[in-house]
């Protein structure tokens, strides 16, 4: 029994040495780890974490209310170049798609007879102007009458006017382009027998190109010459070709209720071609207003907000009245200045008072192009 009761002591005493070692090694973790002091964070007490975000800066543009509609483009000139008198077609001087200049020769029909006739004129018209001279000559000696001198003078307009003639009728077998353009596609033949209004080819001045189309009479009062348009072509998309409206119709269409308006747009590249298809954009009222993105606002109970970011970037939720919109933007009237910075990206469960790092601050800086506390700060989170 004795042995028994040494061993059952020997247990106990370990046991107690394994307690108080546990309890030693727990207070000494509750000591180092444990302390509700202020470094610690307590449960329901957690710091939110710094928000990333994309911030835009509020920006001065120029705008304009816009109404669509769509047009035809037309050549700025356009004629169909025909024969003005009946011939064999001598010579064809062009190639489909051909630029020419005013007073090129585009094609000729065989002048010989109107030529010989034109030589005959201007032998004429010589020997008249010599025997002009000699009656003048012997007139100062006495020999000629005034009389008769004056009756050769009128013989020689009378060959200068066979001779113009003559040159008409010659000329009329040359046929040239009446503006600088490009010829469209050939419809005579070398040796073709034509007559007067018989069609060679066609010339269009597409330098620059007319666009027309129609507008509800209801906008009639915002019409007027010097309107800027914007156009886009099927053919070339994402492209904008600008213009300006040369003209209004006068008179409003009783049909359609509609009045057509022409505008002109250049085509230096020669791209535009008539008859093509385009939506216009008709901009007027143009005015500086600031713009932000569409993404930038939260609509809630019929009003427009945005969150700003101030000086120790922290995002503040403001109260905005918008205008008019365009694709991707939206006129601000009231609530910001221009040089502010809006958050367009990173709102979901944005809380006014939060903090955040703006992640593209260098981008905003630029377009500040000042170095404005902001983006100092900002750019200190994001690095």
């Amino acid at each position: 029994m004795g042995i028994g009761f040494d061993m059952r002591f020997e247990l106990s005493k370990q046991s107690v040495s394994v307690v108080l070692v546990a309890a030693v090694m727990a207070a000494a973790g509750w000591f180092f780890f444990g302390r509700g002091d202020a470094s610690t964070p307590k449960p329901g007490m957690q710091q939110a974490a710094v928000r990333p975000v994309v911030g835009v800066v509020v920006e001065k543009q120029i705008f304009g209310d816009r109404l669509e509609a769509i047009g035809t483009l037309y050549a700025n000139e356009s004629v169909s170049v025909t024969a003005k008198t009946q011939g064999i077609i001598r010579s064809v001087d062009f190639e489909d798609g051909q630029t020419f200049k005013k007073g090129d020769q585009i094609a000729s029909i065989d002048a010989g007879e109107q030529d010989a006739a034109l030589n005959v004129e201007l032998a004429n018209l010589e020997q008249q102007q010599k025997d002009l001279a000699r009656a003048r000559g012997l007139s100062k000696e006495g020999h000629v009458s005034q009389s008769r001198v004056d009756e050769m003078v009128a013989m020689v307009k009378k060959a200068e006017a066979n001779v113009a003639a003559a040159r008409v009728r010659s000329g009329d077998r040359r046929i040239t382009a009446p503006f600088s353009g490009i010829v469209g596609t050939r419809r005579i033949s070398v040796g073709a027998l034509v007559s007067p209004g018989t069609v060679v080819t066609t010339l269009d001045d597409i330098s620059e190109v007319k666009l027309d189309f129609a507008i509800p009479e209801t906008f009639m009062a915002t019409l007027h010459p010097g309107l800027d348009i914007e156009a886009s072509a099927s053919a070339y998309p994402g492209e904008i070709f600008k213009g300006k409206v040369i003209s209004v119709d006068s008179r409003v269409d009783p049909v359609t209720r509609s009045v057509n308006v022409r505008a002109m747009i250049p085509n230096e590249d020669l791209r535009l071609r008539p008859g093509m298809l385009m939506v216009a954009e008709l901009i007027k009222d143009r005015r500086e207003s600031l713009m932000i993105p569409e993404a930038a606002l939260l609509p809630e109970n019929n009003l427009q907000y945005v969150y700003t970011v101030s000086t120790d970037s922290v995002a503040n939720r403001l109260q905005v009245t918008i205008g008019r919109r365009r694709a991707g933007a939206v006129e601000v009237l009231e609530g910001l200045r221009e040089g502010d910075v809006v958050i367009k990206e990173g709102l979901q469960d944005l809380r006014s008072g939060s903090k955040v790092n703006v992640v593209n601050a260098n981008e905003l800086h630029r377009a500040q192009n000042i170095n404005t506390p902001v983006q100092a700060e900002a750019a200190g989170h994001s690095g």
